[in-house]
């Protein structure tokens, strides 16, 4: 019989063997707690290095973008021959910011509804699709594109938080919205009709001022800064911004968004060959009020200066309802108008002779009562032929019902219709002048016909 000690040495062999494994896994383990926590305290220690050398980079990026910004400011000045009456204040955003900032500019000047109004009077006229999301393709639009703005109301500079300066790009952009904090401060942005509500075409015309302006000085600022770093950089940026949003855009908001800095920049250089800068100072104290002028800055020039005819209405009601819309398209807005439908240079063609207009809409766009006023009987026949031709297309109007004048009155009308619910009559009120009237059914056509055209269907 064994003795029990016997039976105990193996036991403890095995407890001592399973002891040592034991302490073995401890102190594998503990060593691999001290590696993960050594590296830890690296990691870490790594992590602020990294957070502080990024905070010391963009503290010196932020401190050269500071000097730069302060050069750009000297150099836009000294070209524009204006001063800073005091320091411009600037403030970055991110991407979304920027949207943010862009929907919230919109909302404290219009409501949704007027934005959704003003959208119904462009598709009346046919310059957008029906119920277009107006406000939202404008925001994505301007987020899309904007590097920097300068906000007139808190006078203010946004910049792209993103845009380094070392970017000459960026520059170049920023020396743009540094001539517009030039123009507030000296002329005072807010007195200009940028936000004027029912002329759409003086608020352009105001708009080709500043931005042909800021482009100009861009544009020679540019030449200053040039390098074939800078050209590489534009290059770049070219290649690189997006354009999904302005591309999927109806031409109207495309047109639109590039006329004040192409078409300004022209008429500004206008100003620029009659004294350089100053001459274009004098020009805020009489801005131009159409895009005729902008267009033709002859008519703007000109001793006596042609200014757009104002056209309006003793009532703008129908049947108790206040207009939808009651705005003016202007030249450039029926030169956009007629590009849709017939090519650029007739487009161009048929809208020079424009002297004043002025639409309203009613009805969710239904109803649309347009005058329009030209500087001779020859320019008013030939744009009531090609909105004809342009209708005829839009709604396949098919036949004239009624063609009528009245000996002596000066007023010939004629109606077309693309039964059975759309009547189109274009009435020549004067030698000058051209009334459109598109309603839904007869009635209503008859009775618009006599309220806004003189028109007796008794």
């Amino acid at each position: 019989m064994p003795r029990p000690t016997a039976l105990l040495i193996p036991l403890l062999l095995a407890a001592t063997a399973a002891s040592v494994v034991a302490w073995q896994e401890h102190e594998q383990l503990a060593s691999q707690a001290t590696a993960l926590h050594k590296a830890a305290l690296l990691a870490s220690e790594n992590d602020s290095l990294r957070d502080a050398l990024a905070a010391a980079q963009r503290g010196a990026a932020d401190a050269q973008n500071v000097l730069r910004r302060s050069q750009i400011e000297r150099d836009v000045a000294s070209i524009r021959g204006l001063s800073f009456t005091h320091p411009v204040v600037y403030q970055s955003l991110d991407r979304a910011g920027i949207r943010q900032v862009v929907a919230g500019k919109l909302s404290e000047q219009y409501t949704d509804q007027e934005i959704r109004n003003i959208s119904t009077g462009y598709s009346a006229l046919g310059l957008l699709p029906p119920a277009f999301p107006l406000k939202q393709t404008y925001v994505n639009l301007l987020g899309e594109q904007i590097a920097a703005f300068y906000d007139q109301h808190q006078h203010k500079l946004f910049m792209f938080q993103d845009a380094s300066l070392e970017n000459a790009q960026n520059r170049v952009i920023l020396a743009h919205e540094l001539t517009h904090a030039l123009q507030d401060q000296n002329f005072g942005l807010l007195n200009l009709a940028l936000e004027i509500k029912d002329n759409d075409d003086r608020a352009a015309a105001a708009s080709a001022l500043i931005e042909g302006d800021a482009t100009l000085v861009m544009s020679q600022y540019m030449v200053k800064d040039l390098s074939w770093h800078t050209l590489a950089d534009t290059v770049t940026f070219s290649a690189t911004q997006s354009m999904v949003e302005i591309r999927k855009a109806p031409r109207y908001l495309r047109e639109m968004l590039v006329f004040p800095y192409l078409r300004g920049q022209q008429f500004c250089e206008a100003a620029f060959e009659r004294g350089g800068f100053p001459a274009l100072s004098e020009v805020y104290k009489n801005p131009p009020t159409s895009t005729a002028q902008i267009l033709h800055p002859e008519k703007y020039f000109s001793q006596p200066r042609e200014d757009p005819v104002q056209v309006t209405f003793s009532n703008t009601t129908f049947q108790g309802r206040q207009p939808l819309s009651n705005n003016v398209l202007g030249e450039m807005g029926m030169r956009i108008l007629l590009s849709q439908y017939v090519d650029e240079v007739d487009a161009e063609r048929f809208s020079t002779g424009w002297r004043g207009d002025r639409y309203l809409v009613f009805d969710g766009g239904k109803i649309l009562v347009w005058k329009t006023v030209w500087d001779s009987p020859q320019a008013a026949a030939d744009f009531g032929g090609v909105f004809l031709s342009l209708c005829s297309q839009r709604f396949k109007i098919g036949r004239t019902i009624s063609r009528q004048a009245w000996g002596g009155r000066s007023i010939q009308w004629h109606r077309e219709v693309s039964a059975p619910d759309r009547f189109f009559t274009q009435i020549t009120t004067g030698p000058n002048e051209v009334v459109f009237i598109l309603a839904a059914d007869q009635k209503s056509a008859d009775l618009l016909e006599d309220q806004f055209a003189g028109a007796s269907h008794g």
